[in-house]
Protein backbone atom coordinates (compact mmCIF):
# COMPACT_ATOMS: atom_id res chain seq x y z
CA UNK A 1 0.00 0.00 0.00
CA UNK A 2 1.14 3.70 -0.57
CA UNK A 3 0.02 6.49 1.09
CA UNK A 4 -0.08 9.74 -0.99
CA UNK A 5 -1.88 12.55 -1.38
CA UNK A 6 -4.13 14.28 -4.21
CA UNK A 7 -1.16 15.91 -5.48
CA UNK A 8 1.62 13.18 -4.71
CA UNK A 9 -1.03 10.41 -6.67
CA UNK A 10 0.60 8.97 -10.07
CA UNK A 11 -1.67 5.72 -10.40
CA UNK A 12 1.34 4.16 -12.87
CA UNK A 13 4.25 5.30 -15.39
CA UNK A 14 3.23 2.21 -17.55
CA UNK A 15 0.48 1.45 -19.78
CA UNK A 16 -1.82 -0.86 -19.26
CA UNK A 17 -4.34 -0.33 -22.07
CA UNK A 18 -6.79 -1.41 -24.52
CA UNK A 19 -6.33 -0.87 -28.58
CA UNK A 20 -9.40 -1.73 -30.23
CA UNK A 21 -10.04 -2.09 -33.70
CA UNK A 22 -12.24 -3.83 -35.98
CA UNK A 23 -10.84 -7.14 -37.51
CA UNK A 24 -7.90 -7.26 -39.90
CA UNK A 25 -7.34 -3.26 -39.82
CA UNK A 26 -3.75 -3.62 -38.87
CA UNK A 27 -3.67 -2.89 -35.42
CA UNK A 28 -0.89 -5.06 -34.50
CA UNK A 29 1.56 -3.46 -37.14
CA UNK A 30 0.75 -0.37 -35.94
CA UNK A 31 1.00 -0.88 -32.46
CA UNK A 32 4.31 -3.05 -32.75
CA UNK A 33 5.75 0.21 -35.20
CA UNK A 34 4.11 2.46 -32.93
CA UNK A 35 5.89 0.81 -29.90
CA UNK A 36 9.21 1.06 -31.86
CA UNK A 37 8.87 4.50 -33.07
CA UNK A 38 9.28 3.91 -36.58
CA UNK A 39 5.85 5.02 -38.30
CA UNK A 40 7.00 7.83 -41.12
CA UNK A 41 5.27 10.07 -38.92
CA UNK A 42 7.33 9.57 -35.71
CA UNK A 43 9.96 11.85 -34.98
CA UNK A 44 10.73 11.12 -31.03
CA UNK A 45 11.50 7.45 -31.34
CA UNK A 46 10.03 4.55 -29.83
CA UNK A 47 8.24 3.66 -26.34
CA UNK A 48 10.89 1.00 -25.72
CA UNK A 49 14.28 2.28 -25.24
CA UNK A 50 15.37 -0.80 -27.24
CA UNK A 51 13.86 -3.36 -30.14
CA UNK A 52 14.83 -6.40 -28.19
CA UNK A 53 12.37 -5.11 -25.23
CA UNK A 54 9.00 -5.30 -27.21
CA UNK A 55 7.70 -8.74 -26.78
CA UNK A 56 4.52 -9.57 -29.06
CA UNK A 57 2.61 -12.97 -27.44
CA UNK A 58 1.02 -14.26 -30.74
CA UNK A 59 -1.84 -15.68 -30.39
CA UNK A 60 -4.52 -14.65 -33.05
CA UNK A 61 -3.56 -16.42 -36.77
CA UNK A 62 -0.38 -14.94 -38.42
CA UNK A 63 -0.66 -12.63 -35.65
CA UNK A 64 2.90 -11.23 -36.12
CA UNK A 65 3.41 -12.56 -39.82
CA UNK A 66 3.11 -8.98 -41.54
CA UNK A 67 4.86 -6.84 -38.71
CA UNK A 68 8.66 -7.43 -40.39
CA UNK A 69 7.50 -6.54 -43.77
CA UNK A 70 6.02 -3.37 -42.43
CA UNK A 71 8.72 -2.46 -41.03
CA UNK A 72 10.67 -2.63 -43.93
CA UNK A 73 8.21 -0.52 -45.69
CA UNK A 74 8.31 1.76 -42.56
CA UNK A 75 12.16 2.04 -43.61
CA UNK A 76 12.48 1.02 -40.04
CA UNK A 77 16.57 -0.09 -39.67
CA UNK A 78 17.09 -4.09 -38.81
CA UNK A 79 17.73 -3.67 -35.34
CA UNK A 80 14.09 -3.14 -34.96
CA UNK A 81 13.68 -7.03 -35.98
CA UNK A 82 15.20 -7.95 -32.62
CA UNK A 83 11.67 -8.30 -31.00
CA UNK A 84 10.56 -10.81 -29.04
CA UNK A 85 7.78 -12.90 -30.28
CA UNK A 86 5.93 -15.45 -28.55
CA UNK A 87 4.15 -17.72 -31.15
CA UNK A 88 1.37 -19.57 -29.61
CA UNK A 89 -0.87 -20.08 -32.28
CA UNK A 90 0.04 -24.02 -32.30
CA UNK A 91 -0.86 -24.38 -28.41
CA UNK A 92 -4.40 -22.06 -29.41
CA UNK A 93 -4.93 -24.69 -31.99
CA UNK A 94 -3.83 -27.59 -29.48
CA UNK A 95 -7.45 -26.37 -27.02
CA UNK A 96 -9.65 -26.76 -30.31
CA UNK A 97 -8.45 -30.63 -30.08
CA UNK A 98 -9.18 -31.33 -26.87
CA UNK A 99 -11.80 -33.65 -26.07
CA UNK A 100 -12.27 -32.99 -22.72
CA UNK A 101 -13.25 -30.14 -20.34
CA UNK A 102 -11.17 -27.75 -17.59
CA UNK A 103 -8.57 -28.07 -19.34
CA UNK A 104 -5.92 -25.61 -17.62
CA UNK A 105 -2.95 -26.49 -20.60
CA UNK A 106 -3.22 -23.22 -22.07
CA UNK A 107 -3.82 -21.14 -18.88
CA UNK A 108 -0.20 -22.56 -17.18
CA UNK A 109 1.33 -21.63 -20.45
CA UNK A 110 0.33 -18.25 -20.33
CA UNK A 111 1.86 -18.07 -16.55
CA UNK A 112 4.84 -19.51 -17.91
CA UNK A 113 5.20 -16.78 -20.59
CA UNK A 114 4.90 -14.09 -18.20
CA UNK A 115 7.59 -15.78 -15.86
CA UNK A 116 9.96 -15.42 -18.93
CA UNK A 117 9.24 -11.92 -19.69
CA UNK A 118 9.41 -11.20 -15.71
CA UNK A 119 13.03 -12.29 -16.35
CA UNK A 120 14.05 -11.18 -19.36
CA UNK A 121 12.72 -7.54 -17.60
CA UNK A 122 14.67 -8.40 -14.48
CA UNK A 123 17.57 -9.33 -16.77
CA UNK A 124 17.90 -6.26 -19.36
CA UNK A 125 16.40 -2.90 -17.66
CA UNK A 126 15.08 -0.24 -19.51
CA UNK A 127 11.91 0.14 -20.65
CA UNK A 128 9.45 -2.77 -21.62
CA UNK A 129 6.32 -3.29 -23.83
CA UNK A 130 4.38 -5.99 -23.79
CA UNK A 131 1.29 -6.20 -26.94
CA UNK A 132 -1.07 -9.11 -26.14
CA UNK A 133 -2.31 -10.30 -29.42
CA UNK A 134 -4.90 -10.58 -29.33
CA UNK A 135 -7.74 -10.04 -26.10
CA UNK A 136 -10.01 -11.71 -28.03
CA UNK A 137 -8.07 -15.19 -28.79
CA UNK A 138 -7.06 -15.14 -25.10
CA UNK A 139 -10.43 -14.91 -24.03
CA UNK A 140 -11.80 -17.43 -26.85
CA UNK A 141 -9.17 -19.87 -26.10
CA UNK A 142 -9.43 -20.01 -22.66
CA UNK A 143 -13.42 -20.15 -22.78
CA UNK A 144 -12.87 -23.90 -25.02
CA UNK A 145 -10.54 -25.25 -22.42
CA UNK A 146 -13.01 -24.68 -19.84
CA UNK A 147 -16.03 -25.43 -21.79
CA UNK A 148 -14.55 -28.39 -23.57
CA UNK A 149 -15.74 -29.93 -27.08
CA UNK A 150 -19.01 -28.22 -28.59
CA UNK A 151 -21.74 -30.61 -28.92
CA UNK A 152 -25.40 -31.66 -28.39
CA UNK A 153 -25.38 -32.14 -23.95
CA UNK A 154 -28.38 -34.49 -24.65
CA UNK A 155 -25.59 -36.90 -26.51
CA UNK A 156 -22.73 -36.44 -23.70
CA UNK A 157 -21.69 -32.80 -25.42
CA UNK A 158 -19.68 -30.36 -22.94
CA UNK A 159 -20.61 -26.85 -22.27
CA UNK A 160 -20.60 -24.09 -20.17
CA UNK A 161 -22.37 -23.76 -16.74
CA UNK A 162 -22.64 -21.25 -14.20
CA UNK A 163 -19.39 -22.80 -12.59
CA UNK A 164 -17.37 -23.08 -15.59
CA UNK A 165 -18.76 -18.97 -16.14
CA UNK A 166 -17.30 -17.96 -12.90
CA UNK A 167 -13.86 -20.23 -13.39
CA UNK A 168 -13.42 -18.59 -17.11
CA UNK A 169 -14.07 -15.02 -15.55
CA UNK A 170 -11.73 -15.90 -12.86
CA UNK A 171 -8.83 -16.95 -15.32
CA UNK A 172 -9.26 -13.70 -17.22
CA UNK A 173 -9.15 -11.41 -14.22
CA UNK A 174 -6.27 -13.22 -12.68
CA UNK A 175 -4.25 -12.68 -16.58
CA UNK A 176 -5.15 -9.34 -16.31
CA UNK A 177 -3.70 -8.96 -13.13
CA UNK A 178 -0.85 -10.85 -13.66
CA UNK A 179 0.26 -9.01 -16.77
CA UNK A 180 -0.32 -5.22 -16.07
CA UNK A 181 2.44 -4.80 -13.66
CA UNK A 182 4.26 -1.78 -13.01
CA UNK A 183 7.05 -3.22 -14.84
CA UNK A 184 6.51 -2.79 -18.25
CA UNK A 185 3.99 -1.36 -20.86
CA UNK A 186 0.96 -3.30 -21.38
CA UNK A 187 -1.42 -3.42 -24.79
CA UNK A 188 -4.43 -5.79 -24.65
CA UNK A 189 -5.49 -5.82 -28.61
CA UNK A 190 -8.89 -6.25 -28.87
CA UNK A 191 -11.62 -6.70 -31.56
CA UNK A 192 -15.24 -4.73 -31.54
CA UNK A 193 -17.97 -6.34 -32.81
CA UNK A 194 -20.99 -4.53 -34.12
CA UNK A 195 -23.83 -7.02 -34.79
CA UNK A 196 -25.34 -6.29 -39.08
CA UNK A 197 -28.11 -4.41 -39.50
CA UNK A 198 -30.95 -6.00 -41.47
CA UNK A 199 -33.82 -4.24 -42.41
CA UNK A 200 -35.84 -6.08 -39.72
CA UNK A 201 -33.50 -4.37 -37.14
CA UNK A 202 -33.52 -0.92 -38.53
CA UNK A 203 -38.00 -1.42 -38.66
CA UNK A 204 -37.50 -2.95 -34.57
CA UNK A 205 -34.65 0.35 -33.83
CA UNK A 206 -37.75 2.95 -34.85
CA UNK A 207 -40.64 1.29 -33.26
CA UNK A 208 -38.67 0.44 -29.65
CA UNK A 209 -36.17 3.36 -30.20
CA UNK A 210 -33.22 0.63 -29.61
CA UNK A 211 -29.85 -0.05 -31.42
CA UNK A 212 -27.36 -2.88 -32.16
CA UNK A 213 -24.71 -1.98 -29.85
CA UNK A 214 -21.08 -2.47 -30.46
CA UNK A 215 -19.32 -4.86 -28.29
CA UNK A 216 -15.52 -6.33 -27.16
CA UNK A 217 -15.21 -9.82 -28.18
CA UNK A 218 -15.21 -11.43 -24.99
CA UNK A 219 -17.97 -13.38 -23.94
CA UNK A 220 -19.95 -13.04 -20.31
CA UNK A 221 -19.28 -11.09 -17.38
CA UNK A 222 -15.43 -11.35 -18.08
CA UNK A 223 -15.86 -9.03 -21.04
CA UNK A 224 -17.99 -6.32 -19.76
CA UNK A 225 -15.53 -6.02 -16.87
CA UNK A 226 -12.54 -5.91 -19.00
CA UNK A 227 -12.24 -2.41 -20.38
CA UNK A 228 -13.15 -0.97 -16.59
CA UNK A 229 -10.24 -2.47 -15.38
CA UNK A 230 -7.20 -0.96 -17.75
CA UNK A 231 -6.28 2.29 -17.19
CA UNK A 232 -6.19 3.44 -21.10
CA UNK A 233 -8.36 2.47 -24.18
CA UNK A 234 -7.73 3.72 -27.50
CA UNK A 235 -9.65 2.93 -30.74
CA UNK A 236 -7.31 2.16 -33.59
CA UNK A 237 -8.39 4.09 -36.53
CA UNK A 238 -7.13 3.68 -40.02
CA UNK A 239 -7.79 6.56 -43.23
CA UNK A 240 -7.42 3.63 -45.89
CA UNK A 241 -6.41 4.83 -49.57
CA UNK A 242 -4.45 7.78 -47.61
CA UNK A 243 -0.77 7.34 -47.13
CA UNK A 244 1.98 9.38 -45.12
CA UNK A 245 3.64 12.11 -47.71
CA UNK A 246 5.59 9.78 -50.02
CA UNK A 247 5.24 6.50 -48.51
CA UNK A 248 2.96 3.60 -48.99
CA UNK A 249 2.33 3.44 -45.43
CA UNK A 250 -1.32 4.36 -44.93
CA UNK A 251 -2.23 6.75 -42.04
CA UNK A 252 -3.43 5.37 -38.74
CA UNK A 253 -3.59 6.99 -35.54
CA UNK A 254 -5.48 6.72 -31.07
CA UNK A 255 -9.18 7.90 -32.02
CA UNK A 256 -8.93 9.63 -27.74
CA UNK A 257 -12.56 10.69 -28.19
CA UNK A 258 -14.83 6.98 -29.69
CA UNK A 259 -17.77 6.93 -29.24
CA UNK A 260 -18.15 3.13 -28.14
CA UNK A 261 -20.83 1.67 -26.44
CA UNK A 262 -18.84 -0.50 -24.02
CA UNK A 263 -16.81 1.84 -22.83
CA UNK A 264 -16.06 6.01 -22.60
CA UNK A 265 -12.49 6.09 -22.79
CA UNK A 266 -9.48 6.68 -20.64
CA UNK A 267 -8.99 8.83 -17.67
CA UNK A 268 -6.80 12.42 -18.94
CA UNK A 269 -6.96 11.60 -22.18
CA UNK A 270 -9.59 14.73 -22.40
CA UNK A 271 -6.96 17.18 -20.57
CA UNK A 272 -4.00 16.10 -22.60
CA UNK A 273 -3.89 14.08 -25.55
CA UNK A 274 -5.80 15.49 -28.82
CA UNK A 275 -8.25 13.82 -30.08
CA UNK A 276 -6.27 12.34 -32.98
CA UNK A 277 -2.62 11.06 -31.45
CA UNK A 278 -1.02 8.84 -34.54
CA UNK A 279 2.56 8.76 -32.72
CA UNK A 280 2.53 6.71 -29.88
CA UNK A 281 5.59 7.58 -27.86
CA UNK A 282 4.20 11.32 -27.99
CA UNK A 283 1.03 10.14 -26.67
CA UNK A 284 2.50 7.89 -24.24
CA UNK A 285 4.51 10.62 -23.21
CA UNK A 286 1.92 13.01 -22.90
CA UNK A 287 -0.43 10.71 -20.41
CA UNK A 288 3.11 11.44 -18.12
CA UNK A 289 4.42 7.43 -18.89
CA UNK A 290 7.63 6.41 -19.22
CA UNK A 291 9.02 6.31 -22.79
CA UNK A 292 12.75 4.87 -23.76
CA UNK A 293 12.72 6.89 -27.61
CA UNK A 294 14.68 4.11 -28.93
CA UNK A 295 15.84 5.65 -32.73
CA UNK A 296 15.10 8.93 -31.53
CA UNK A 297 15.56 11.92 -34.29
CA UNK A 298 18.66 14.09 -33.01
CA UNK A 299 16.51 17.37 -33.62
CA UNK A 300 13.76 16.18 -31.69
CA UNK A 301 13.94 18.04 -28.08
CA UNK A 302 10.76 16.21 -26.61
Amino acid sequence: MKKQTIEEYVPSTYAKALAVAEAKMGKTVFLAAGGLGVLPWQKFGGVVDDPSHMHIVSLDANAAGGVGSFLDMCGADKGAKKVNVYNLQDDVRKVAQSTYDKNYDFYNLMIQVLHDIESRVKSSKGIHLVLMSSLTTLAQTLERAIAGPPGDPDKGGLGMDQNKWTEYARQINELRNLYQQDSWHLIWEGHVYRPPDTSQQASRRTVEGGDKKETIQVSGKAGFQFPNNVEQVFRVRRNYGQTFEKTKVEEMYFDTRPTMDFVPGGRLFTEKLDPREPDMTLAFYKLGLSVGRWGAKKSSKK
